[in-house]
């Protein structure tokens, strides 16, 4: 087995372990969970893989990793560490006219599975993101189905019209489709694992007024 393989292989093994985890914690998102884990199961390594490649929002994610150190949370942050060096890190190109190139530079995420990913899905997106210190993720919404999992930090997050709070490392956000959410930055980058389940051809998350 290569490399390559060998350290996907370990990042899939520890996914596949914390879903399970999350199913039987979490039973009210168990179905979502559950999908995700199946294709997760069954996806393939491409050879040759895409190109990897960082974004300047990457320079958070020494800050990220060492905030998941110890957490529920840092076995999987450390499998992905080590596969991390083969990914390719993208952003969402429109918000730029909304949001600015500040903060186009100051976060990124990497897709596992779905589009400008490592294995291409056409309805399922597995991701791990990141957001600086001291940034807005305004309020949005998209026709998928979405669930969060922070490995850590101060992130406060919102939903339709409920107040920030912060969420513990490892419990799930889940943003029913359509449902407004927004998230704040604070002292510590944000990062999560997430992904999110589309009715049909993925379709990008939009601002909302």
């Amino acid at each position: 087995m290569s490399p390559a393989s060998r350290t996907f292989e370990s990042l899939r093994g520890e996914i596949l372990r914390f879903l399970d985890t999350a199913i039987e914690s979490h039973p009210g998102q168990a179905a979502p969970v559950q999908l995700i884990s199946d294709e997760i199961a069954r996806a393939k390594l491409p050879d040759p893989p895409p190109k990897p490649g960082r974004l300047p929002g990457c320079r958070h994610l020494d800050a990220a990793l060492a905030m998941a150190e110890g957490g529920p949370m840092a076995d999987l942050a450390c499998a992905f560490a080590a596969f991390e060096p083969r990914m390719r890190w993208i952003r969402t190109e429109h918000y730029r006219e909304s949001l600015g190139d500040d903060y186009m530079d100051n976060y990124c995420y990497t897709n596992l599975l779905g589009y400008d990913a490592l294995i291409p899905h056409e309805r399922v997106i597995v991701a791990f993101f990141i957001i600086g210190p001291g940034r807005h993720y305004p309020r949005h919404h998209h026709e998928a189905e979405e669930i969060y999992f922070p490995f850590g930090g101060d992130t406060l997050w919102s939903q339709n019209d409920e107040p920030p709070r912060e969420r513990r490392a490892g419990e799930p956000i889940h943003n029913t489709p359509w449902l407004p959410h927004e998230m704040i930055t604070r002292e510590t980058p944000l990062f999560t694992f997430c992904f999110w389940i589309s009715p049909g051809p993925i379709r990008l998350a939009r601002l909302t007024d």
